[in-house]
């Protein structure tokens, strides 16, 4: 059985190098705390909401995990929590006992009202822990306390993939070599989900080609990956203004190294002033289709960079 999660969240063993953030979030919810962690698409933020209400439950705890991914707009935000446990429910003797998690939290900022839906959030847990889960920090970040902020998880290292995917491979008796899992960890800058459906593929060409991983195996597993992400992109592709189109694309063309609003970036991208340029880098910064590394953009999704700069 491939032991590398193709679909939807993953859980249990199956999450890499989230033993910290997991702790934390426990402890939070135990002493009847609020904790959030923010995450880009793609990167474990619903798996971890998943894993923690597990270890909740395991250790006889009752939580409650409400997801608000289509949530209309903050106004609809009550009709999504469950009931306040009233007045008396900080007198419990026990905080874990029905601890709230809220997936997509950051959803519940999305008229504006930060602070509105903040009491909601806390009045809905009722004085037991309450963890916010979500892609945009700052929003999640304005639901919070002052002074207080969420945890961010980011790429996987490679330090704790290699013996992740080493493991697995090895222990279903396929043979793998540690450049071949270096290789996959590159082409996708340790993007988790794509690590994951990337060496979802490997295992699968290598188990039924003498179970072993070769070299030409990995641009063949990326074309997978790809063509099933493509699907996606073509979606959102398609809910993009000319502009944003223009921009996303030379950014993804640029590695990077370009400086989006110069003359010779706007020029190359099709853009006509400065102006449009930062109108559409903001929103595609608010969709998280961009990232700023070190005061440059690129595009946030490495393979779907790679998928823009060949022709999309």
């Amino acid at each position: 059985m491939n032991p590398f999660p193709y679909h939807g969240p993953v859980r249990g063993s199956a999450l890499c190098d989230r033993e910290d953030v997991l702790d934390a979030l426990l402890v939070a919810a135990r002493a009847g705390r609020v904790a959030a962690v923010a995450g880009p698409a793609g990167h474990g933020v619903s798996s971890l909401a998943l894993e923690v209400a597990d270890r909740l439950r395991s250790e006889g705890a009752d939580p409650v995990l409400v997801g608000l991914a289509d949530l209309a707009d903050g106004n609809d935000l009550a009709h999504r929590l469950p009931p306040s446990a009233g007045p008396n429910a900080a007198e419990a003797k026990d905080p874990v006992e029905r601890p709230l998690l809220v997936d997509d939290a950051d959803r519940s900022t999305a008229d504006g009202a930060a602070t509105d839906a903040g009491l909601r959030l806390r009045e809905a847990a009722g004085g037991s822990g309450l963890l916010l889960f979500g892609h945009d920090a700052g929003a999640l970040e304005r639901l919070l306390a002052p002074g207080e902020e969420p945890l961010e998880i980011g790429p996987l290292p490679l330090a704790a993939w290699l013996p992740y995917a080493l493991e697995r491979f090895l222990e279903t008796d396929v043979w793998v070599a540690n450049e071949h899992v270096e290789a996959a960890h590159r082409l996708v800058a340790g993007h988790p989900r794509h690590l994951q459906h990337l060496s979802h593929e490997l295992w699968d060409l290598a188990s039924g080609r003498g179970r072993r991983v070769e070299d030409a195996m990995l641009e063949e597993a990326l074309e997978r990956v790809a063509g099933r992400e493509a699907r996606t992109w073509t979606v959102t592709w398609t809910t993009l203004t000319p502009n944003q189109r223009r921009f996303l694309r030379a950014v993804a063309r640029g590695g990077g190294e370009a400086h989006p609003f110069g003359r010779d970036f706007l020029s190359g991208a099709g853009l006509t002033t400065a102006s449009s340029a930062q109108r559409a880098a903001a929103s595609l910064r608010d969709r998280g289709l961009l990232d700023e590394v070190g005061g440059a953009l690129r595009v946030a999704d490495p393979l779907l960079a790679r998928w823009l700069s060949i022709g999309a």
